[in-house]
């Protein structure tokens, strides 16, 4: 995975829009655009891109750049929703899931019994998630993650669905959202999204956090210094009357100044933060639905696991409380609700 988030979200930009990026280092991508959005950008179809400065033969780009402020614009411009078919080549066995099942999926106070199996197309949603952020710099930035609209387990691995091109097809009459579950799928992706765009930002967040500690420490010092030099003053000379008030007056006054600047400071370091769906990929895989039962007491609910023939692994289960995906889990007492080991004492 790229490391430079300028140009690992370049990257990630270029392929939306049908190019083609590759990384040749660290600090530095080969990128290849179609023909409009080459236009667009005013750049060759074919160029280098680095973030390192005087690298021959290749685009310089900063935070700063123009560039990128023209990259920046194209996240302007709201993406759109479209959908795919994926196929399968290999035989979709619904047996032995039986065993499976019990190796993988573990209720802690309950149990899960094995119902049956049965090859079914299931919808993962591919979001690409666009954001700015500034303090005292700025940053943009782009997350991509992918729902199992089914389970609504995110972030989810879907394989090499997507490797091959050949293996694509379209879809017919794809099926739309419903109100309620669009309204659970717009939950989903900005708690997500919320997730890994703070995950994204975390290195970078560090380094400002240092950045006014330290430009903190110096204003700090800076008038503490002159207002000690105003307390010595006093002492020195025994001010009194009007030259004593006016030297408690530079005092307080110096005081004043340095909470305005220390206000001034944190205005400039606070984090804002605007973010947007860019696009969504719907992409209907051929799967196996494994119809299962979990028992808790005398509760029983029935649910369906996935498993996946292009990462040949059953997708875990969603926490009811917490949102985060489970293999290991307890069961609720009323209603049997999958709760994550971290959420069961909060949920009890």
């Amino acid at each position: 995975m790229m490391s430079d988030p300028i140009l690992s979200t370049l990257s990630k930009l270029v392929s939306l829009y049908d190019g083609v990026a590759e990384p040749e280092g660290d600090d530095q991508i080969m990128v290849l655009l179609n023909a409009n959005i080459a236009k667009q950008l005013q750049l060759p179809e074919e160029l280098t891109l680095t973030t390192k400065a005087d690298v021959p033969n290749s685009v310089f780009i900063t935070y700063h750049s123009e560039l990128l402020s023209r990259f920046s614009d194209l996240l302007s411009n709201r993406g759109s929703v479209s959908a795919i078919a994926i196929n399968y080549d290999g035989y979709l066995k619904t047996s032995g899931f039986d065993k499976q099942i019990q190796q993988t999926l573990k209720p802690q106070n309950g149990l899960i019994h094995f119902l049956d199996a049965s090859q079914q197309t299931t919808r993962y949603l591919w979001c690409h998630v666009a954001y700015t952020a500034e303090a005292d710099e700025k940053r943009v930035g782009m997350v991509s993650f992918i729902i199992n609209e089914l389970t609504q387990v995110t972030p989810v691995d879907i394989g090499n669905a997507l490797f091959w091109d050949s293996d694509r097809k379209p879809v017919e009459n794809p099926e739309a959202f419903s109100s309620q579950s669009l309204e659970e799928i717009e939950s989903l992706i900005e708690r997500t999204s919320a997730q890994l765009v703070e995950s994204d930002l975390l290195n970078w967040l560090a380094k400002l956090a240092r950045a006014k500690v330290r430009d903190e420490e110096r204003l700090k010092t800076y008038y503490n210094t002159i207002s000690q030099e105003i307390h010595f003053r006093i002492q020195s000379r025994h001010l009194e009357s009007e030259n004593l008030q006016r030297e408690l007056a530079r005092r307080d006054a110096t005081q004043a100044e340095l909470e305005r600047k220390l206000a001034d400071l944190q205005q400039r370091y606070s984090l804002r933060v605007d973010a947007s769906l860019y696009s969504v990929m719907v992409i209907h895989l051929p799967t196996v639905h494994i119809k299962c039962e979990l028992v808790r007491k005398k509760t029983k609910r029935t649910i369906i696991a996935v498993w996946n023939p292009f990462t040949k692994v059953i997708e875990p289960l969603r926490c009811s409380v917490s949102g985060v995906p489970v293999y290991e889990f307890y069961l609720s007492d009323t209603d049997a609700k999958i709760i994550a080991p971290t959420a069961f004492n909060q949920f009890s």
